[in-house]
């Protein structure tokens, strides 16, 4: 009951110059700056670590430190963070190819023994070729149903049910080979959706019931009116794309245009920045002539109350009005810089760095735990 319904969480923490016991509500989305391990020295066993992290709290752009957590033992060994879906982080063992996922960097997770759920190595184990990860249910550790599926470039996607598979399974998906398919899932169909290479359609993936992907085409109208040297300049940026389903069912796609700024020197070594220019946002909706084959998605600059969260997780939205601090009509973004767009004015406000700690590994935002 404490999970399901406790509003405040207590843990040692490090806000600004202030060491305090500090209580913080469990409904906010965070951001994972840093992580860092030590070893307790007043014990004599081996393998006792902690590990401490920085969050960015996004409602008061504060920077929250937690410290002192145990570190699960499973992960002792060398591992890479794949990404974050629903509130767990997704882990994979270089050892075994073991993938692991634990809720280690949730500041309201037990400080003593945070939850680690162990799922079969992968087949082909690569790291560096991986997109992202979807988990169906923020609770796969109590859902016998529950599915975990991580996409790769090209045209691979392995999923496992934790409670039920010892192994992934594998599936090709034609017409996806593009390096940034990011799939999601829709709890409102209870399936998976991955948009194919130039957004061309969007394929549907009844994990669950182990049946082929099924494609919608899908037909962009209502373009922004903007003039053309700002189109050709888009055109010569490098895109991402995403699908979004909000708590109501309502799906978007986001078009990420990312700019790369002049190279610059550091040392012998050469280093391209990328930028972020802009976000398109389109609404998907259905068009009822072509019995389900095909989607309309039309341009909008108003998404109401709701604000996007894009990063090295799966993509995910909340309704502002219920965390006061966030910006309605927004998109918080962190990868190609790091701010928060206005989709109405066009705009975004990158967060000032100066003070801001060092960012570590996967860039990733941490959904609300009953998201």
């Amino acid at each position: 009951m404490s999970l399901l319904f406790g509003l405040v969480a207590k843990h040692y923490v490090e806000e600004g110059d202030t060491t305090r016991l500090c209580s913080y509500p469990l409904q906010t989305p965070y951001m994972l700056v840093n992580y860092s391990f030590e070893q307790d020295e007043s014990t004599n066993e081996e393998e006792n670590m902690f590990v401490s992290y920085n969050l960015f709290n996004l409602r008061s752009e504060k920077i929250i430190k937690i410290t002192g957590k145990k570190f699960p033992k499973v992960l002792y060994q060398r591992f890479i963070l794949l990404g974050t879906s629903r509130g767990w982080a997704v882990f994979m063992g270089m050892n075994d190819s073991t993938i692991y996922l634990s809720d280690i960097f949730n500041p309201w997770s037990s400080k003593s023994s945070p939850k680690t759920i162990s799922l079969p190595p992968l087949a082909f184990p690569n790291f560096e070729m991986t997109i992202n990860v979807s988990l169906s249910t923020p609770f796969p550790d109590h859902d016998n149903n529950s599915i975990v599926s991580i996409t790769f470039c090209g045209s691979k996607l392995s999923y496992c049910m934790p409670n039920r598979d010892l192994e992934w399974t594998t599936i090709n998906i034609p017409f996806s080979s593009d390096i940034d398919s990011h799939v999601v899932y829709s709890r409102k169909d209870q399936m998976f959706y991955l948009l194919s290479t130039g957004c061309a359609y969007m394929v549907t993936l009844d994990l669950k019931n182990n049946k082929n992907p099924t494609f919608m085409q899908l037909q962009f109208e209502n373009f922004p009116l903007i003039p053309q040297h700002e189109w050709e300049i888009l055109s010569s940026c490098s895109r991402s794309d995403y699908m979004m389903e909000t708590s109501s069912g309502e799906r978007f796609i986001i078009h990420w245009y990312v700019t790369y700024v002049e190279p610059t020197r550091n040392g012998n070594r050469t280093k391209i920045y990328g930028k972020t220019k802009r976000f398109m946002v389109f609404r998907i909706e259905k068009d009822d002539k072509y019995k389900g084959r095909r989607m309309i998605a039309s341009y909008t600059d108003n998404i109401g109350d709701l604000c996007i969260f894009i990063g090295e997780n799966e993509i995910f939205c909340l309704e502002a009005c219920k965390y006061p601090g966030l910006k309605p009509n927004s998109i918080y973004y962190v990868s190609y810089g790091f701010g928060v767009y206005d989709i109405s004015n066009r705009s975004a406000r990158e967060y000032k760095l100066n003070d801001f700690p060092t960012f570590c590994g996967n860039a990733c935002f941490l959904s609300p735990l009953l998201h």
